[in-house]
């Protein structure tokens, strides 16, 4: 019998990063393999069942995945489903008891009464109410209330009226009652007290402002439904303190952590920085710690021992078909399809002498670095391009910066793409230049679209799939001087560069194929169902 797979997310949303899509898409590769999974969230969230209906409807996640909440279920909400159309608001309403100010550039609104500042209404963009302010007589905001999709209200904060911050925070259920509060210091703006309370008003617990506390007995009851023991897996952070605290000797528990462990990515020895310390400190406290590459795998034994419960499992990519996934492609002959999914439709005529990079415009991506490597190429080659595309705070210091190298004929700053794919096609080649990485889904995404990448060697990632010199180059992290110097060779040599661009592909497909991804996570929750179960069978 499969066992359940939970996973642990601080949130989810439809517009986030790479690392809830991955923990989406891996949830999904179990879900459509047969087994019973589950996505926990731990955050308030009062759009949660819209979000969930339109991940699923947008395919960003099969629907075969259970996404839950902790604040609808302890609220009642399982089996509730939404009224977005019945709980919209029809501001006029209340034109007839106040007078009305909207706000500028928000969906908004200040409501007076004779003169006085009583309320202030905040809509979402689809018009349905998202929270009520309330203001005294003498105009100082005394409590908000935030309504769910289910057109209640399920939190309530309440305001000091001196330094107007919040001191005491009430989570309710769909019956009005008080599940949750939390008070507040509204001088240091720190979390003092925590109360969990059950149905018939007891205390369940109560905290000196841990939250941990409350989420670990909700990831609890959620374990004793299952008839046999479950594997957890903490894709987020902030969840990997409730595995830790579980206590539950049956539960097999995996944390993920995605990203580089160390605070000096230069230095194996270095600091731990914050975000994965405990995830590292405690791997003798779970079952498996799931890392993206070797090198992170043997940076972690050497230092911290329990090689046998560190597995390398890289991410995989999946080829799109602009929006859609390939299991989405219905009409598409066979033959279309599997030129899709090994990424063989480069129906666009590549420019060879067109440098691509897609990035986060970031000071961590040293995106400056390829500005300034390309002003030593356009001298070689005057008729180079370099495109960037992304986003981010950079933005302006690059183009400050493309100004200053008067480069503004040979460098474009595009904004984000929607089409990655069609991008990277447009292009000989691509750069990686950051000060460190978790991965590298940029290198990824740039080979399997026969594009080869110049990568600084950084842990980590990037030495996992450039082979140098084959399908791709490794370089010295902040050698510019040789940065521009592969590049003037791979513009000069566009035969040699298509080669490697066509043996980049080839990695990709031999290592780094969903096939293999799946195949070593079946066999890692397989490995943990089969050890000997010293800490004792489920009865």
């Amino acid at each position: 019998m499969k066992p359940k797979i939970i996973f642990l997310l601080n949130s989810v949303d439809l517009n986030r990063g790479g690392l809830t899509h991955a923990s989406l898409r891996q949830a999904s590769t179990f879900a459509d393999a047969g087994y019973d999974t589950d996505i926990l969230t731990f955050r308030y969230e009062p759009r949660f069942p819209e979000i969930v209906r339109k991940l699923k409807e947008k395919n960003k996640v099969s629907r075969n995945v259970r996404i839950r909440s902790l604040f609808d279920e302890r609220a009642g909400y399982q089996d509730e489903k939404i009224k977005t159309d019945g709980i919209k608001v029809n501001i006029s309403d209340y034109e007839k008891e106040f007078r009305v100010s909207k706000r500028n550039s928000r969906n908004a609104y200040r409501l007076y009464r004779e003169g006085k500042y009583e309320k202030y209404i905040s809509l979402r963009s689809d018009d349905t109410l998202d929270f009520i302010d309330y203001f005294n007589s003498e105009g100082n905001r005394t409590h908000r209330e935030h309504y769910n999709y289910y057109g209640d209200m399920t939190r309530v904060k309440y305001y000091s009226l001196e330094e107007n911050k919040m001191k005491k925070d009430v989570f309710l259920d769909k019956d009005g009652n008080s599940f949750l509060i939390m008070w507040w210091n509204p001088e240091t703006e720190e979390r003092v007290d925590v109360i969990s309370l059950a149905k018939n008003h007891m205390i369940l617990s109560e905290t000196d402002g841990d939250t941990n506390q409350h989420k670990t007995e909700w990831l609890k009851e959620v374990v004793e439904e299952t008839k046999i023991p479950p594997v957890l897996i903490s894709d987020t952070r902030s969840t990997d303190e409730l595995l830790i605290r579980l206590g539950n000797t049956e539960t097999k528990r995996v944390i993920r952590p995605h990203s580089n462990h160390l605070k000096n990515p230069d230095d194996p020895e270095s600091e731990l920085n914050i975000r994965n310390r405990s995830a590292i400190k405690n791997i003798d406290k779970v079952d498996a710690l799931v890392v993206l590459t070797e090198k992170q795998k043997m940076d972690i034994a050497k230092r911290f021992g329990h090689e046998e419960k560190i597995h390398v499992i890289p991410n995989y990519y999946e080829a799109r078909h602009g929006e859609k996934t390939i299991k989405t492609l219905i009409s598409a002959t066979i033959r279309e399809a599997k030129n899709v999914l090994r990424g063989r439709r480069l129906s666009l005529k590549r420019d060879m002498m067109k440098v691509v990079i897609i990035s986060r415009f970031s000071s961590i991506k040293n995106i400056d670095h390829i500005i300034r490597a390309f002003k030593n190429v356009v001298e070689v080659l005057p008729k180079a391009q370099l495109e960037i595309w992304g986003g981010g705070n950079k933005k302006k210091d690059y183009l400050h910066l493309v100004d200053d190298l008067e480069l503004k004929e040979n460098v474009s700053i595009k904004g984000y793409t929607q089409n990655p794919e069609k991008v990277y096609q447009s292009g000989a080649l691509s750069a990686v230049t950051s000060k460190a990485e978790g991965f590298s889904l940029s290198v990824m995404e740039s080979m399997v679209n026969e594009t080869p990448v110049i990568s600084y060697d950084i842990r980590y990632g990037p030495s996992d799939m450039i082979d140098d010199g084959k399908n791709g180059y490794l370089i010295e992290k902040g050698d510019i001087v040789t940065l521009s110097e592969r590049m003037i060779s791979m513009l000069k040599n566009p035969e040699k560069t298509r080669q490697m661009g066509r043996e980049a592909r080839n990695k990709m497909d031999e290592k780094f194929d969903i096939n293999s991804y799946r195949e070593k996570w079946f066999t890692l929750v397989d490995e943990l169902m089969k050890q000997d179960e010293s800490r004792g069978a489920r009865k």
